[in-house]
This record gives C-alpha cells, sequence and structure tokens, in this order.
C-alpha cells in the first residue's frame, strides 16, 4: 500500500511538471503568433525561455523530476497492465513512458552541463533520412506518419467527446473545477491533435515525396498554422489550447484517478 501511495505522488507531480512545459510552449507558439518570439516553440526553445526568467532553474529542475516521475508511471502502467490497464493502453503507456524519460535525459543535460537538446525536427529529418535509405523504407516513414497521424485525430476525438474526464474524479471535483476540466480539457486535447497530426502529415507527405526535409517539429508545424489562410489567429488558438492542456495538467495533479493505486 504504502508503495502505491508512493507512485500515486510522485505521478501527481509529474502531472504539475507536465503543465509547466505544456504553458511555455503555449505562451512561445502565442508569442510566434503575435510577432514577438525569442525563442523557437518547442522543447529546445522552451527550455531556453525557462532558464532566463527569475527561478529558472528551479522550474527547470521541477521539470527533471517531473518527467522523471511521468517516466516512472508510465512504466509501472507497463508492469502492471494486466491488473490496472488494458493491453492497449499498456503500448501507450510504454511509447509515453520512452518520451518521458528522453525529456528527463535532454532536461537533467541541460540543467547540468548547459547544453540544449538537438531540435526534435532536426532529429526526426535524421531519423528519417536513415529509415528512407533501407530498403523499403519508403513504406516505413509512410506508417510512421499514418500512425502519428491517426493519433492525432485520436486525441481531436478524445476532446471533442470528452473521453478524458474518464480518468479524472469528476465527483469529487466542484462545479467550477468541474467546468474548468471540461472546457480546459476540450481545448488541451484538440489542440494537442492538430499538432501531433499535422506532425504525423507532414511525415506522410514526406514519405511520398521521398524528401526527409519535409518533416516537421512542433516549431515547424506551429509556423504553418501561422501561414495559414486564416494567419496567425490559427495559431493563437492552438497556443491558448495548449496552454489550457497545461492548465488541465494542474488539475489532474489533483484529481487524477486511480486503480489499485497507479493513475490511470
Amino acid at each position: 500500500m504504502s508503495n502505491s501511495r508512493g507512485l500515486e505522488k510522485v505521478a501527481r507531480f509529474g502531472f504539475i511538471a507536465r503543465g509547466i512545459a505544456y504553458i511555455v510552449l503555449g505562451v512561445l507558439g502565442f508569442m510566434l503568433a503575435v510577432g514577438t518570439a525569442e525563442h523557437s516553440a518547442n522543447e529546445v526553445g522552451a527550455l531556453a525561455a525557462l532558464s532566463e526568467q527569475p527561478l529558472g532553474y528551479l522550474l527547470l529542475w521541477i521539470l527533471v523530476f517531473g518527467f522523471a516521475a511521468l517516466a516512472v508511471w508510465r512504466f509501472t502502467q507497463v508492469a502492471t497492465a494486466g491488473r490496472t490497464v488494458s493491453g492497449g493502453h499498456r503500448a501507450y503507456a510504454a511509447v509515453a513512458g520512452i518520451f518521458y524519460a528522453l525529456a528527463f535525459f535532454f532536461t537533467l543535460r541541460f540543467v547540468v552541463n548547459g547544453r540544449l537538446p538537438a531540435p526534435g525536427e532536426v532529429v526526426a529529418r535524421d531519423f528519417t533520412t536513415r529509415i528512407l535509405a533501407w530498403p523499403g523504407g519508403q513504406v516505413v516513414v509512410a506508417l510512421l506518419g499514418i500512425a502519428v497521424l491517426a493519433f492525432g485525430l485520436l486525441l481531436i476525438v478524445r476532446g471533442a467527446r470528452l473521453h478524458f474526464t474518464d480518468d479524472l474524479r469528476m465527483g469529487w471535483m466542484t462545479r467550477g473545477s468541474r467546468t474548468a476540466a471540461v472546457w480546459l480539457g476540450r481545448a488541451g486535447y484538440i489542440a494537442r491533435g492538430a499538432v501531433v497530426a499535422a506532425i504525423g502529415l507532414a511525415a506522410l507527405v514526406a514519405a511520398l515525396n521521398y524528401d526527409p526535409a519535409q518533416v516537421e517539429g512542433v516549431d515547424g508545424v506551429l509556423r504553418d498554422f501561422a501561414g495559414t489562410p486564416f494567419g496567425p489567429w490559427l495559431l493563437i488558438l492552438i497556443a491558448l489550447g495548449l496552454i489550457a492542456f497545461g492548465l488541465l495538467s494542474f488539475l489532474e495533479a489533483r484529481h487524477r484517478r486511480t486503480y489499485g493505486g497507479v493513475p490511470v
């Protein structure tokens, strides 16, 4: 029981760190939309922006321990999937755990050594170039793009249909908190889904055109949103949605439902 309680506290701390990360990313996206951005609207820009703020390194250490906490939580879900989560959720938890573990490593390296990680777009393009060199690599990249695109659409559906509320203790919340959770979650998941789907679509296009230069990360996708006929207004909506997801993460830190002592 004590181990479960400890894991629950660890995971809830991780939600706070995730909230900080998404709020910073959303703010950078908003600044990009209004033309005042000094940093790229991606993970690298977020680290750099935080380091320049008062108490910035305290926030960075919160991210370090928070990402570690989220990785531990997700890997625990994988280990206890037969008891607490479905098989499909187990695969998602494994991928998410790897993502959070990498985020922990890169953030820790920046805090300790001041070394910023390579932008995700650069890493993705290098990775895509390597895969395209394989026999059948074009098909592999296309399938990866379709998978990411499908996941993005799934996030949009999750937000639009309020499926995320199944993971929250809605009955324990005040009326105001429930209303906030619904609107923040809807906006947050739709914005996240739009970004992820755009990344997947870019990968699919890169595969079809056999051109890894067309692969995009978060910053490239946000800039594409700004370049649509709707101009910066679409990017502003996406940025506000990312901020909303960060605020939802703070609510999750308190109200995320658990099963067997493990947050779902």
